[in-house]
């Protein structure tokens, strides 16, 4: 599932996309509708031959019992600054965020929402242009791909990365912070940079710590889905290429320097009661560790 806006520039007076023109409402029956279920986590996800193409229908009224929604809601607003996991609320986080994020330029699957199906609760679905691009986790492990494409890939993810992060401390949105954020959540189409998943945000103004704990999740799941050559070689291209070193030892204040005190202390006694999590090759305190090192290094170089 990608969208079908378009961006081929990551300079941000190129890389707006355009917005589609506004098209007349329709009410459809997905009953109407042969489907392809897709994989999913929890929602129903669909898709669905639309007009000239196809489409991709995710309904967030998806296969959980209504108690996990008010659990991890209540989770999420009293313990880890989330905002709510009942669907309609993860629906029309998902469409703020996307709104969010294509205003700033970073494209985004596209959304009909002129199109109403009456046999589905309002509120409680998007309906996606549906495009075949390449996800990051397996692109990057493609040995078929050259090694310097995909490093120059990697670089220019980096630069978009760090615009992504440089607006959303500057305006204070967390909103442009991905809450799910991995490799497994970027695709390549046509050469473009595609991000999506974006149920759940985070709720806190400290941005620049969002930014730290964003970095720590892509890094870590470099190495678990790539192996080590390749996290060794993308984080070299990460300390080298992201401009803002200040920012990008974020990541380790995120892991062993929190703002927070009480999140602080919960962390050193994980690192001290805990040595898994801490000597895991890809924890959180791990490649923390590594961003740090490596900063230091380079700054004496």
């Amino acid at each position: 599932m990608l969208a079908a806006m378009s961006v081929s520039s990551t300079d941000p007076e190129r890389a707006a996309p355009a917005r589609p023109e506004s098209r007349a409402p329709q009410t459809l029956r997905l009953a109407d509708f042969e489907k392809e279920p897709l994989a999913g986590a929890g929602n129903f996800l669909y898709k669905i031959r639309f007009e000239d193409g196809f489409s991709v229908l995710k309904v967030y009224f998806g296969s959980r019992h209504p108690a996990l929604h008010i659990r991890k809601t209540l989770s999420n607003l009293l313990f880890t600054g989330r905002t709510s996991h009942m669907p309609r609320a993860r629906c029309r986080t998902e469409r703020d965020c996307i709104e969010v994020w294509g205003r700033h330029g970073f494209r985004c699957f596209g959304i009909r929402p002129e199109v109403r199906f009456s046999d589905l609760p309002d509120e409680g679905y998007l309906l996606f242009d549906y495009t075949p691009g390449r996800h990051f986790r397996e692109y990057f492990k493609d040995e078929e791909v050259a090694l310097d494409e995909r490093l120059a890939t990697w670089r220019r993810f980096v630069g978009e990365w760090h615009r992504r992060h440089a607006t959303a401390v500057r305006e204070s949105e967390p909103r442009l912070l991905h809450e799910n954020g991995d490799v497994k959540h970027v695709m390549l189409w046509q050469g473009d940079l595609v991000y999506f998943d974006f149920e759940i945000c985070f709720r806190s103004t400290d941005i620049p710590d969002l930014v730290g704990r964003e970095i720590l999740a892509y890094m870590r799941s470099t190495g678990k889905f790539f192996g080590d050559d390749m996290y060794e070689r993308l984080m070299d291209e990460l300390i080298e290429h992201y401009p803002d070193k200040r920012l990008l030892l974020a990541a380790w204040e995120h892991a062993y320097r929190n703002r927070n005190l009480f999140i602080r202390a919960a962390r050193f006694l994980d690192r001290t009661m805990r040595s898994r999590h801490r000597d895991k090759r890809y924890s959180k305190y791990a490649v923390a560790a590594d961003i740090k090192r490596r900063l230091d290094a380079a700054s004496l170089a």
